[in-house]
């Protein structure tokens, strides 16, 4: 009687496993859905079903995108979609004698900065250089200035209900602001791009400032002899350079000029200072304080 009861289970197991075969093989032929089996009878999807299958989320632009302006500034130029949401339609486009107003269709994505994501602030005095952390600011001009046929390209951003819009672009020609001496933007064109020119312009002691090896939190200050310079100096774009301009006063009057140079979400920061002496730019402080 146990045998005949035993033989009994065998069967109804062997009934229940090919029922699962079958359905499973249905499974499949319906929904198009390749099974696997395994050594141990288990059923799983393919890697190829599950990536064909997987939901894709777009990227959000976070609330925090108005922060600062160089935090709307990194979207709006790497992101097409936010851009055209931040520009006032029709926008101003001023060409010399001449002004264009384009619509959004009109409009064609513009991002602005190259593949390097390396930007100048320009400044006349060291005070000046709190207005890019201050909040007060409502209003910045972003000046691409290119200095090989001296003109300069415009952007004219406004904050509206806390969000940053893009108003109005501007070309227009450079003016030669020698004031008795060298122009700063002739003489940085020479000096970034000519290796020899820019020795004979390195003021001796170099002025240096980095963050101290053994102790990040301090601040190392010492001098340069010409050879350390080039080994330790920025990259310098030559043919065109930036200016976002916080509200900082900047002239072709001025003495001195500070130039940063920063990148988008790298942590990068060099700074050069200069001072027009008798008539011709030097180059006496350097620092580099980036992470």
């Amino acid at each position: 009687m146990k045998s005949i009861l035993l033989g009994y289970v065998l069967l109804l197991m062997v009934v229940s496993c090919v029922g699962q075969h079958k359905r499973s093989e249905s499974l499949s032929d319906e929904q198009g859905i390749e099974l696997v089996h395994t050594d141990s009878d288990s059923v799983s999807v393919s890697d190829e079903v599950l990536s064909d299958t997987l939901i894709v989320v777009e990227e959000v632009v976070p609330t925090t995108a108005d922060a600062s302006f160089i935090d709307f500034l990194y979207y709006f130029t790497s992101d097409e979609d936010f851009q055209r949401s931040r520009i006032q339609f029709p926008v101003s486009f001023y060409n010399d004698t001449t002004v264009l107003r384009l619509s959004a269709d009109e409009w064609i994505f513009d991002p602005m900065f190259d593949s390097t994501q390396l930007y100048t602030v320009i400044f006349d005095k060291e005070e000046d250089l709190e207005l890019e952390n201050g909040t007060s600011t409502t209003s910045v001009q972003i000046d691409w200035i290119y200095l090989s046929d001296y003109h300069i390209r415009r952007y004219y951003f406004e904050l509206k209900n806390e969000r940053w819009y893009l108003e109005a672009v501007n070309k227009e020609k450079m003016s030669r602001a020698k004031n008795g001496g060298e122009d700063f933007y002739e003489f940085y064109h020479r000096f970034a791009s000519d290796s020899i020119f820019q020795s004979e312009r390195l003021s001796e002691p170099l002025l240096f400032s980095t963050v101290d090896p053994e102790d990040e939190f301090s601040v190392l200050e010492t001098t340069l002899e010409k050879g350390q310079w080039f080994a330790f100096r920025p990259p310098m774009p030559a043919e065109k350079i930036t200016n976002i301009r916080y509200g900082q006063q900047e002239t072709g009057k001025s003495n001195t000029k500070i130039v940063e140079f920063k990148g988008f979400g790298n942590g990068f920061s060099n700074t050069l200072y200069f001072r027009r002496i008798h008539g011709k730019w030097k180059l006496y402080r350097f620092e580099d304080l980036g992470d």
